[in-house]
């Protein structure tokens, strides 16, 4: 009886402590990658790849004020029309889980102004329109999806 017992305390205990290694492991990369970022003495000289790592940590904490923040002070930095377009779209992605969809609607406008054939713009600018009750321009932006879509799939083969 008692083996019994601890061979379900075994099964209990193993996925809670996988789950809390996966979950400690994921801040401690977090935290290693904020403090590289700090230790760089130029910061307006952080590359792309650095200040979206630290971006995709400020959504996933929900630090939508940082996040916007960091996005507006390093987007007129960037001579790069495909990256400030992505960042738009994040700063579109930070009001919106604000629940400013207003604001979020503008700057998704914004991205697509610069890359109108990026899909997540599409997908969050027809998302956004739909929450706006905007049906009229949601269906337009879809059917550019769609289209989309079905000429990169033509194109594979």
């Amino acid at each position: 009886m008692f083996e019994l017992y601890l061979v379900l305390i075994t099964c209990f205990l193993l996925p809670t402590c996988y789950l809390i290694t996966n979950s400690l492991r994921y801040i401690y990369d977090q935290i290693k990658t904020i403090n590289k970022i700090q230790k760089i003495n130029n910061k307006t000289q952080l590359n792309n790849k650095k200040i979206l790592s630290l971006i995709k940590i400020y959504i996933n904490r929900k630090k939508w004020l940082d996040c916007i923040t960091m996005l507006e002070a390093s987007i007129n930095q960037i001579p790069i029309n495909k990256i400030s377009a992505e960042y738009y779209n994040y700063i579109g992605l930070c009001y919106e889980s604000a629940n400013m969809y207003k604001i979020a609607q503008r700057y998704y406008l914004k991205a697509y102004n610069i890359s109108p054939l990026e899909k997540n713009i599409l997908k969050n600018l027809a998302n956004i329109y739909k929450i706006s009750g905007d049906i009229k321009n949601a269906k337009k932006i879809n059917q550019r999806l769609i289209l989309l879509n079905k000429n990169e799939y033509t194109s594979n083969y």
